[in-house]
């Protein structure tokens, strides 16, 4: 395999709720046009305020939901056109792992320099 293990094209998630004013259904954009590929062996980190839409991305990447528009694939297969049979095995290759974030970010300082710590130990 020398492709990109996973990749995301325009991934889109909206939600409808209730009925808004005169009648009509709102919609809530919980994640618009989200792109990106990840090589094989690789660590993928989504880091961001809270609401910002990592959840709804972690439902997306493991299958637990579908997105409104947009393609997933995973070694070079395209989850949303894929047999119920065939997805049952895709899902069993996608692990994420949530952190609590009161035990691995210190609330006080930036993410740049959070990641930026670790670089410069290590390459000093």
């Amino acid at each position: 395999m020398s492709g990109p293990i996973l990749q995301a094209e325009g991934l889109t998630r909206h939600y409808l709720i209730g009925q808004g004013m005169f009648g009509r259904t709102a919609t809530v954009k919980a994640l618009d046009g989200v792109d990106f590929t990840m090589a094989q062996g690789k660590t993928f980190a989504v880091v961001g305020e809270s609401g910002c839409g990592k959840s709804t991305l972690a439902r997306l990447l493991t299958m637990i939901e579908e997105p409104t528009a947009g393609r997933l694939l995973i070694d070079g297969v395209n989850v949303l056109d894929t047999a119920t049979e065939k997805l049952a095995e895709l899902r069993r290759t996608v692990q994420i792992v949530f952190q609590d974030p009161y035990s691995s970010l210190n609330p006080r300082q930036k993410v740049g320099s959070i990641l930026e710590e670790p670089l410069k130990i290590n390459t000093a």
